[in-house]
């Protein structure tokens, strides 16, 4: 294989590994809402706070026999107003509702801290939106944004008998309040599928990268003729 081709090959491969696959897409999952607490050394007062999530489709598992339907994240942050963005290092999922349950007569969505790693079935909420849009949703697809009653908030945490508080790298994170059932304040969902690539447009990069190659071939062999 001359050097021109072996340039183009690990192109086409790379352009094959982007082919979308319906089961396994990345996906993001935000809350976002007002709360107040501390974050390392550093307290915060009726601030702005994003929870903002990376899973993948792929993962979402079904739990309680299709009651719930959990996908854990392979990145997880949390930017408050006023203060910046950490990321949260405590394995962490969303449990998706896709119909009223024992705790709420809507739908829910729930961000929370695994309890129990590597199972996922308990959480330690962090943020939830209960509403009537999120009926039959089951965190596979996009959704939102939706701002219906919801929250941001945690128990109260390493103290004595009590868990640790949320880890991040900017130190440990605790709320002032705990999540309320029914809620007394709103918060904000939304769901996005990461984009991929056009079936067409991947056919089209192919054909061209396999026309460079013919080309390349050609070139060389009609450089060694006399």
């Amino acid at each position: 294989m001359n050097r021109f081709t072996a340039s183009v090959a690990p192109l086409v491969v790379a352009m094959l590994s982007f082919a979308p696959n319906a089961h396994a897409t990345p996906i993001t999952y935000d809350i976002s809402g007002v709360a107040s607490g501390r974050i390392g050394a550093t307290t915060f007062s009726s601030a702005s706070v994003e929870l903002t999530a990376i899973g993948n489709t792929a993962n979402v598992t079904s739990l309680f026999s299709g009651t719930i339907f959990g996908n854990p994240f392979n990145t997880f942050t949390v930017t408050i107003g006023g203060v910046g963005t950490a990321t949260i290092t405590d394995l962490s999922e969303i449990w998706a509702f896709p119909a009223p349950s024992g705790q709420s007569t809507v739908p829910v969505v729930v961000i929370g801290r695994v309890d129990k790693p590597p199972a996922l079935d308990s959480i330690t909420g962090i943020g939830f939106v209960g509403s009537n849009a999120l009926t039959g949703y089951e965190g596979t697809t996009g959704i939102g944004p939706i701002t219906d009653a919801g929250g941001i908030g945690f128990p109260a945490c390493s103290g004595p008998g009590q868990d640790p508080c949320i880890h991040t790298t900017l130190g440990l994170l605790s709320f002032s309040s705990n999540l309320t059932f029914p809620p007394t304040t709103r918060a904000t969902f939304v769901a996005t599928l990461a984009p991929v690539p056009e079936p067409t447009t991947l056919l089209l990069l192919g054909c061209g990268a396999a026309a460079l190659i013919g080309l390349s071939r050609f070139r060389i062999h009609r450089s060694g003729e006399k």
